[in-house]
């Protein structure tokens, strides 16, 4: 049986759209500038999880690749890449808190 590869593919491109598509998910705002910036943190929080969780990836690729052909330089970038990648999911999930935050408030 042949490996359907374009189907994971398609389906992160698609997931992908529907985080960062927050038009379609406005609250109803008293502020528009308010409402504004929440949108923009949101979407910033989103491009920073998905660049984390690939940089990590790749940092493990790149790591298991190193352990494989020897290359200590290699397998420590990386694990450099993985805590990089962890660090900029952190602050994609912060902005989400922030943003959800600054929804809750403009609604009062």
């Amino acid at each position: 049986m042949k490996r359907q590869v374009w189907i994971p593919l398609a389906l992160s491109v698609v997931a992908a759209y529907l985080i960062l598509d927050r038009r379609a998910a406005r609250y109803a705002a008293e502020y528009d500038d308010l409402e504004a910036a929440a949108i923009r943190t949101a979407d910033w929080g989103s491009r920073q999880r998905i660049t984390g969780t690939g940089r990590r990836l790749l940092g493990r690729l790149k790591e298991k690749l190193g352990q494989l052909t020897g290359d200590e330089d290699l397998a420590e970038r990386g694990v450099m890449d993985q805590i990089a990648g962890a660090a900029q999911d952190t602050s994609g999930r912060a902005a989400h808190v922030v943003s959800d935050a600054i929804h809750d408030l403009n609604r009062y």
